[in-house]
């Protein structure tokens, strides 16, 4: 799993010097900095969805979910920074691949990282559940995280382009 982010944050790297060459290293600097700070605005979904999937693990184990604001907000906060990386990624290498499609980025995260994360919550499991709940909760839990991540960083950012190609075709005009 490492390598392939070491693949994918080279090839970011790459793309991101090639359009800086192309469009201007201002407008490429100023792209990253907005998909960042939607990330993280979209990065809400991740957090929400890790909080959901801590609550299963203990809901599984036959205890009660325990819930208070400043450890929803901790895990809230701490898993929706992963969003600002992610949302460079998808800005620099991503987006364009993908289409601009946000659907496609989230389940593309979601594929990558549904294992990982269904192997780390059987690990804090105390019994043994049926495979196909397992598979069936776990796959549930990390489609709320990423699907919807996706689809927020997406329309976030042609929201912000398309603001942008309106104010420079007023300012062409003008």
């Amino acid at each position: 799993m490492v390598y392939l982010l070491v693949a994918v944050l080279l090839l970011t790297a790459w793309q991101l010097t090639l359009r800086a060459r192309r469009e201007g290293l201002l407008r490429v600097v100023k792209g990253l900095a907005v998909a960042a700070v939607f990330g993280l605005l979209a990065g809400v979904f991740i957090g929400l969805g890790a909080r959901a999937g801590m609550a299963a693990i203990t809901f599984a184990n036959g205890g009660t979910p325990s819930i208070t604001l400043a450890g929803s907000f901790t895990v809230v906060s701490t898993f929706s920074s992963y969003g600002i990386a992610l949302g460079i990624v998808y800005e620099g290498l991503f987006r364009r691949l993908l289409r601009a499609n946000g659907l496609a980025y989230g389940g593309l995260l979601m594929l990558s990282s549904w294992y990982p994360l269904a192997q780390a919550a059987a690990q804090q499991l105390t019994g043994q559940p049926a495979s196909i709940s397992l598979v069936i909760t776990s796959g549930i839990v990390v489609a709320l995280m990423w699907l919807p991540y996706g689809l927020t960083l997406e329309a976030l950012l042609r929201r912000w382009q398309s603001r942008m190609t309106a104010r420079t075709v007023a300012n062409a005009a003008a």
